[in-house]
């Protein structure tokens, strides 16, 4: 990851890993989709990290309910994927007992449908600003530190914040505790010094 631009490419695992990512796997969240039509494209999306993306016509805009049923599809937190990756990595929501919340609901009522994002992801937090060309930025954009950057199973680079971060993905429990060391033990490695020493 030499170039000063962060680029979709294919990138190796051995790759990710030795620019320090690391692979998470996606909570299975409902993700409301739809399709962008012809006649809204290309349609500008902004996300509600602020960021500008544009939405060609056949791309998928997936929306997260939240809690409140909002008046406009813009009004829900939402961002465009590109047709391909949306069919590699999102499936069709598959919980026999689900019941649409009223944001869901709604969201149904405007023309998406439930999904699940299926396939995990390679990120690290940045600890300096990167610039990155998403699929769906014109121009690259910069990704300042502690924001996540992502690298999507077609090799594309794309941002999030933290807590989206956390919000989505499952992090790795955290290690166990060290063993407590019991007091023989000390006392004998304590002696062992103490003759090594003399």
């Amino acid at each position: 990851m030499s170039d000063p631009i962060i680029r979709q490419e294919s990138w190796t695992d051995h790759q990710l890993k030795a620019a320090g990512f690391h692979h998470y796997q996606r909570k299975k969240q409902v993700v409301m989709a739809r399709e962008v039509s012809a006649a809204e494209a290309p349609l500008t999306v902004v996300t509600a990290q602020g960021d500008t993306l544009v939405a060609s016509a056949g791309y998928m805009l997936c929306y997260l309910a939240g809690d409140v049923v909002h008046d406009r599809l813009e009004q829900y937190d939402h961002w465009p994927v590109e047709p391909q990756l949306f069919a590699q990595t999102y499936r069709a929501w598959d919980e026999p007992e689900w019941q649409p919340t009223p944001p869901e609901q709604h969201l149904m009522h405007l023309g998406c449908a439930p999904y699940y994002k299926a396939a995990g992801v390679w990120a690290k937090q940045v600890d300096e600003p990167v610039y990155i060309q998403s699929l769906e930025h014109e121009a690259p954009v910069k990704i300042d530190t502690g924001q996540i950057l992502a690298i999507g199973s077609g090799g594309e680079p794309y941002s999030m914040g933290e807590q989206t971060f956390h919000d989505r993905y499952q992090l790795p429990p955290p290690p166990p505790p060290p063993e407590p060391r019991s007091p023989l033990r000390q006392v004998v490695q304590k002696l062992l010094r103490f003759l090594r020493s003399g």
